[in-house]
């Protein structure tokens, strides 16, 4: 059934009832994914995938295979479709965003995320196997890759956030997976449609599968001049459903369908990123470098029916036991990518009529003239009597490639993920004292995210990391002493065991209008390090930061995303890192960045360790620990370089950031922000400059001055292990062969490493500097302010 518009009526009281009289299971409704073919829109074996033992990307990228134009119908009938359900992971609201089909789930994966040489095109791995077992999109890369959806606070709006796929991989032999996960890129371009009646869809394209009596929305592909207002710029149809409890029991109606939306326009972001030719893949899939892809959201307008939207903002549609009522099918309008900056599809406000192009650098510069070959024995002429001009002079020619009739198919013949749940808004935590820190309208001025787990291997599986949870408190209790209002903990224990979370560590310790934890335990999908052939991405990691800025940034002034062991340190006349972002707003600051480099634990808080191989014996311990007791914070208050850094230290810079600014951030980078993403004709309408390429100024993207603004400490954790033959190794005059430097700190004495004294009476060479304000302003606070937590955590257990 479809609902009129306008006429969607919620009770709430009704849906209760409903509830209690037929149970949770009959009303409902399983997640499923419809598995469609590949798009037949390349003539085979005319790819060139390039040299893949060239690293860098754009050199001997390859070519893309040649299309068919145009676009050939995809034929589809829903028989034809492969179905998969997970309703038996994900049975409520109260299962999201943690159990969405994003893997397989601890203890189940069929492939290491380090050193992993199994495929999908080898026949290792089976794609409808993982499809049935963790996530569908190896067997249809159109589908996104979710990894959280909540609406937004108005309930006009569906928010999707999702991780790029084709980047879990980049070695030799994955090529061939990494070719079939194109798609994952192509979503993120846009296209546009047309709206049209089921009896002109018939008309244009008799051989698409239809039922002969539905009336439902069709759509075509179209080019921008002939494409409605809201099919601009798309690439999703959002079909929204709805429990109707007045019925007994309870019908799924349809309430409406719309269009998706994109927060900013990744192909319009691609061409602005350099001044030379870019292209948002190539056929050699080396493109890891453009870390600004690995991050994905799209949005779905919800229609304005009746109750929908009111019921979605308040929360009222989830039942009590966590029951949606309502659900939305997203469905991917598929065609084939394109490439290189000479295929962008833009509108004339964007870039001008004519989209300048820099020099060939991949030699595509003809792929729309020599690349292509007629299907049906005929192309589609530019321009006819029968169409409106181009409104652009060059750029991706959408009716070559398209045609008049390329005619979507019925949702029901569609590849596409079917009833996802649509949820409550994020919560906004807001403490009885914070309306001081109200800004405009944002209840927090100041937040941070964290992604943590319990326990934890690094890169490459080099070591075992343990201590987070004492350290997750230190960091929590130190940031809120320097004025930082709410953190966000992304829980990843989930991914390394099914023992313990970080729950019980943040509460009741802290209260929720500190602290919210967001169970997310999907596993990172490439744990190499970064030098490794088959450098991957951390996917869980990144797709935790990318949920963080799309839930929280709307009730955040400025945010960021750190680890447990980096510490914001205010510095001069600064006493609070509130005052610091106040100061730099003032001066119109939209980032601040911290240079990093690494911290070491001093000798004076370390005792001899011998418990690992490497570690000598009892008798003769060859390595330190850090002795039990001491504060992080206190103990690797000893780096190498003195402030303020050098400039190599950005490198690992972290940032914090206006979030009405920074629109996308990846771990050390602000991907997307205003100034990126505007167009030529706003930046004529406010009178400055524009060009192709845009670079962020250091008026936007400030450095912290670390004497008299804010300082970070990175804490990384030194293991007994790397500290063997220490003695030898700190020893004053060693000369350290690669990797035999002294993990061991001996400050200078005041911080002078320019006076006459150069070793400890023990004959052991200073080498780092302290952190004086934190020593005797800042760690005195954390002592107190950990005490006092800990009195009233005491006073919890015996009230």
């Amino acid at each position: 059934e479809t609902s009129s518009p306008g006429s969607f009526h919620f009770d709430r009281k009704a849906a209760e009832a409903a509830l209690q009289s037929h149970g949770h299971d009959e009303i409902f409704q399983p997640l499923r994914a419809y598995i469609e073919k590949p798009l037949n829109d390349t003539v085979p074996d005319t790819i060139d995938k390039g040299n893949l033992n060239e690293k860098r990307p754009k050199i001997e990228a390859g070519r893309p295979a040649m299309w068919y134009v145009p676009l050939p119908l995809r034929e589809n009938t829903p028989g034809d479709l492969r179905v998969f359900e997970y309703g038996h992971k994900l049975r409520s609201c109260n299962d999201l965003p943690a159990k969405l089909p994003i893997d397989r789930g601890l203890g189940n994966h069929v492939a290491p995320n380090v050193n992993n040489r199994k495929t999908f095109s080898s026949g290792e791995m089976d794609k409808w196997e993982e499809a049935k077992e963790g996530t569908p999109v190896q067997a249809d890369p159109f589908l996104p890759w979710i990894h959280d959806m909540f609406p937004d606070s108005t309930g006009s709006v569906i928010h999707f956030v999702a991780q790029n796929k084709r980047r879990c991989n980049s070695g030799k032999v994955h090529w061939d997976d990494i070719h079939a996960l194109e798609p994952q890129v192509t979503i993120m371009q846009p296209v546009s449609v047309k709206r049209i009646d089921e009896k002109t869809a018939q008309e244009l394209a008799p051989s698409l599968w239809s039922d002969g009596k539905s009336s439902d929305q069709r759509y075509r592909l179209a080019p921008h001049e002939e494409a409605d207002a809201d099919g601009m710029f798309t690439r999703f149809i959002c079909r929204f459903k709805a429990m109707d409890y007045s019925k007994s029991p309870p019908e799924l109606i349809t309430v409406g369908e719309t269009l998706s939306t994109y927060p900013y326009n990744y192909e319009f972001v691609n061409y602005r990123k350099e001044v030379g030719d870019l292209s948002m893949l190539t056929p050699k899939g080396k493109d890891n470098a453009m870390f600004w892809q690995a991050q994905q959201r799209f949005d779905c307008p919800v229609p304005d029916n009746g109750d929908l939207r009111s019921m979605i903002a308040s929360g009222e549609g989830v039942l009590s036991d966590g029951t949606p009522s309502v659900y939305v099918d997203f469905v991917p309008i598929r065609t084939a990518p394109r490439y290189g900056k000479q295929m962008s599809y833009f509108t004339p406000d964007m870039a001008g009529e004519t989209i300048g192009f820099p020099q060939d650098t991949f030699g595509w510069g003809d792929l729309m003239k020599s690349n292509v070959v007629p299907a049906n024995g005929k192309v589609v002429n530019d321009v006819s009597d029968d169409h409106p001009p181009r409104l652009m002079k060059n750029g991706f020619d959408a009716r070559l490639f398209w045609g008049d009739s390329h005619v979507i198919p019925r949702i029901e013949a569609s590849g596409r993920w079917e009833n996802l749940p649509v949820c409550k808004p994020p919560a906004n935590y807001v403490g009885k004292d914070d309306k001081a820190l109200v800004e405009g309208d944002k209840p927090h001025k100041l937040a941070a995210c964290l992604w943590a787990s319990a326990s934890f291997k690094t890169r490459g599986d080099a070591q075992a990391v343990s201590d987070t949870t004492s350290r997750l408190i230190e960091w929590i209790e130190f940031h809120l002493l320097v004025g930082f209002d709410h953190i966000y903990v992304y829980d990843n224990t989930g991914a390394h065991t099914d023992k313990v979370s970080l729950e019980s560590t943040l509460f009741p310790r802290f209260l929720d209008s500190e602290v919210t934890r967001i169970d997310w335990p999907c596993r990172v999908c490439n744990n190499n390090i970064p030098a490794h052939e088959n450098t991957g991405e951390r996917s869980s990691q990144y797709a935790a930061e990318n949920s963080c800025r799309a839930r929280f940034g709307p009730t955040t002034e400025w945010m960021a995303s750190f680890d447990t062991d980096e510490y914001l340190i205010p510095m001069g006349r600064f006493n609070s890192m509130r005052e610091v972002v106040d100061d730099a707003a003032n001066s119109g600051t939209q980032i601040l960045t911290f240079k990093s480099t690494r911290a070491i634990p001093q000798r004076t808080y370390m005792e001899p360790f011998h418990k690992h191989k490497d570690c000598g014996t009892e008798s003769d311990p060859g390595c330190l620990s850090v002795q039990p007791g001491h504060l992080f914070a206190e103990v690797y208050n000893c780096d190498f370089e003195a402030s303020p850094k050098p400039g190599w230290a950005e490198r690992a810079k972290k940032q914090l950031y206006r979030s009405e600014y920074v629109l996308a951030h990846y771990v050390h980078y602000a991907t997307v922000t205003q100034g990126l993403v505007e167009t030529i004709d706003e930046a004529k309408e406010a009178n400055h400059r524009w060009d192709m390429h845009f670079r962020e100024s250091r008026e936007n993207d400030h450095v912290t001055d670390e004497i008299n603004q804010a300082v970070m400490l990175h804490t990384k954790t030194t293991v007994p292990e790397y500290t063997t033959e220490w003695k030898e190794r700190c020893a004053f005059g060693f000369k350290p062969a690669h990797g035999k430097n002294c993990r061991i700190g001996f400050p200078w004495p005041s911080n002078d490493d320019k006076g006459n004294e150069k070793a400890t009476p023990e004959g052991y060479g200073y080498n780092c500097f302290t952190n004086e304000k934190l020593s005797a302003f800042w760690l005195p606070k954390l002592r107190d302010a950990m005490e006092q937590r800990n009195t009233r955590v005491e006073s919890l257990k015996t009230s």
